[in-house]
């Protein structure tokens, strides 16, 4: 049976059902940003779930609510909503944090989470306005945009401090792209903070700062093309 998924920015989208309660005290008690993603077939409500933005942090996103319904699941339900919930935050220019809390003993979710490519970071939940249950642990997903670097005073500035001792070699190699579009740099952005580079020499490799090498290493960083959605 094909399942569609369908996204709700607005209250009025959504129809009636015991959801929607819950979509209501997110827009009129904690008063954030929320998108509402619900999978549909031909029987009808077959899985939901809620995205939230942080009320301080507008990189940052939360993933609550995620439910299956009974005659649904294992059947890609939950799978679905991730993937169209990852292609939605995309959109976000500034976001570029996902999290999740999951139970220790949910191995169900677990598995999902890990299979979305999200790292268990082992700290305690603590969303503004939500509670967490005893046993509950953050899951984490970042992802980033790749554009190409060109030989202007700001991209010069922006490789200078991530290059640094071969930041000489890297601005060589930058002067090459105005001829040579083989030898392009791109640079790479979480939100809007430059976090690393690809090219120079082996342009299959990221140089990433540490502190983002770490989510590349623990396999919860995803880096796309600028034009990808």
């Amino acid at each position: 049976m094909k399942t569609e998924i369908i996204v709700h920015h607005s209250l009025s989208s959504i129809p009636d059902h015991p959801w929607k309660n819950r979509t209501e005290w997110l827009e009129y008690d904690l008063a954030v940003k929320w998108i509402a993603l619900e999978a549909r077939n031909d029987a009808g409500l077959a899985g939901f779930m809620h995205m939230i933005r942080h009320p301080e942090k507008p990189y940052e996103w939360y993933f609550c609510d995620v439910h299956t319904m009974g005659p649904y699941r294992r059947q890609g339900v939950a799978t679905g909503l991730y993937k169209e919930a990852m292609n939605q935050l995309r959109r976000y220019l500034k976001a570029y944090r996902i999290t999740g809390s999951v139970k220790e003993d949910n191995l169900a979710s677990i598995k999902l989470h890990e299979k979305m490519g999200f790292f268990n970071t082992h700290e305690a939940p603590a969303f503004p306005g939500l509670s967490s249950e005893p046993g509950e642990t953050v899951f984490e997903h970042y992802f980033a945009k790749e554009f190409p670097a060109r030989n202007t005073p700001i991209h010069q500035e922006v490789l200078a401090v991530l290059t640094g001792d071969k930041k000489e070699d890297v601005h060589a190699e930058l002067e090459k792209t105005n001829s040579n579009p083989a030898a392009e740099i791109f640079l790479v952005w979480a939100g809007e903070t430059p976090i690393g580079y690809r090219g120079y020499k082996d342009n299959t490799d990221y140089s990433l700062l540490p502190e983002w090498r770490k989510h590349l290493d623990h396999k919860c960083l995803t880096i796309r093309r600028f034009e990808e959605r």
